[in-house]
């Protein structure tokens, strides 16, 4: 069951002096109707589009930023209420909500550790020689009583592969840092997607966050299908595999295979089914089948 829907998003662009590019952006999202993570209660989210969502039956301001570039557009600073998870850890098979994955261990890494989106900034350097490089801040915390209360840090290095014999691979390593708590904590996490031609795509992340005295673990694997083993030609369809084991002794493994039709140049249906086992700390296991269906609409 899966009621959530996004109602409208806004990407406009225009041109400033110095032949600099400046886009402004923003996301307007509605979402309603209960999704099943209010019943089920798992450690990662079954529904991603909740993900740092402030409030559900409600229009939210998910994003709202400007984005200018120099340097021949080799360099680009972003400002404003940001959500660092668009811009850290991304992945081609694995990081769309709207397109892929419905499940949030198989968007992003938990171990981004980001609870609401908030005012930051970040910097992208790309010289344009297969190696990008990251960083960025951001308040994460609603509830936060100063500037300086909850900001997270990231920085991040992407490498584009071309290895022998191999399509395009994305390899990514970010580290985090964040003063939420009463102490600082860090984390980093590997992100890669690696396509072997151009039918079969492989995907993988590894995260490890600070937890106390120890730390949480991350894995997630899987792959995607496209232009071969499909009922349409621009049909794709994926797999995928995650599992979450916190300091505290809670587990969580999950499963999901979706298959996303093209009806219309405008218009896709998806199916997904998901199993999770959620292994609380001293407890019982217990098991979740959640199916799902989505219907994508573009304008």
């Amino acid at each position: 069951d899966n009621n959530a829907y996004q109602l409208a998003s806004a990407d406009l662009f225009f041109t400033a002096g110095l032949a600099q590019y400046t886009t402004f952006f923003a996301d307007i999202v509605g979402l309603s109707g209960a999704p099943p993570d209010g019943e089920i209660g798992g450690l990662t989210l079954l529904n991603a589009y909740t993900a740092r969502l402030i409030q559900q039956n409600q229009i939210n301001l998910r994003e709202a930023w400007l984005r200018t570039e120099l340097f021949s557009q080799k360099f680009s600073l972003t400002a404003g209420k940001l959500d660092l998870a668009n811009f850290f850890d991304r992945n081609a098979a694995a990081n769309d909500e709207t397109a892929q994955f419905i499940s949030d261990a198989l968007v992003n890494n938990p171990g981004l550790g980001l609870s609401a989106n908030g005012a930051g900034v970040v910097g992208v350097f790309d010289p344009k020689i297969g190696f990008v490089f990251k960083a960025g801040l951001q308040q994460s915390d609603t509830d936060a009583t100063n500037l300086s209360d909850s900001v997270y840090s990231l920085a991040e290095v992407d490498y584009l592969a071309r290895l022998p014999g191999l399509s395009d691979g994305n390899y990514r390593a970010w580290f985090r840092n964040d003063n939420s708590g009463e102490s600082q904590q860090n984390a980093f996490g590997l992100s890669l997607d690696q396509k072997l031609n151009n039918t079969f795509m492989l995907f993988g992340r590894y995260g490890s966050a600070e937890a106390g005295d120890d730390r949480d673990k991350f894995y997630s694997a899987g792959f995607q299908i496209q232009n071969g083993l499909v009922v349409s030609p621009q049909d794709y369809w994926g797999v995928g595999y995650s599992q979450l084991d916190l300091a505290a002794g809670d587990k969580e493994k999950l499963v999901e295979g979706y298959y996303n039709f093209f009806v219309t140049d405008k218009l896709r249906l998806s199916f997904h089914l998901a199993h999770t086992l959620e292994q609380p700390a001293g407890a019982e296991e217990a098991g979740f089948l959640v199916p799902a269906i989505r219907l994508q609409a573009s304008f």
